[in-house]
């Protein structure tokens, strides 16, 4: 699994979903491990080390990790809502 190019992932993951009739949201990834998940500020100052993230605006503290995936999560929600939107022609 460590040979795959993420884009081949990304490609199972949309064809094995589709196959399940799941739907898939692609979320951008930019600027989540730099971003507070608690008041959205951004900035590189907030990740003071590999695994610390420590807003410079609110001061919310957290595992860079926990913060970054608490980010993806928003973000898919929001791709979600999008997803469910009827189309407007």
């Amino acid at each position: 699994m460590h040979s795959w190019a993420f884009h081949q992932l990304g490609r199972f993951i949309a064809y094995k979903a589709a196959q399940a009739g799941v739907a898939l949201v692609h979320v951008d990834p930019a600027y989540t491990s730099q971003a507070c998940s608690f008041c959205r500020h951004v900035a590189r100052a907030n990740r003071p080390k590999q695994s610390t993230f420590r807003c410079t605006s609110c001061g919310f503290a957290e595992h860079a990790d926990v913060n970054t995936a608490l980010n993806i999560a928003a973000r898919g929600v929001a791709g979600w809502a999008a997803v469910g939107l009827p189309n407007v022609a």
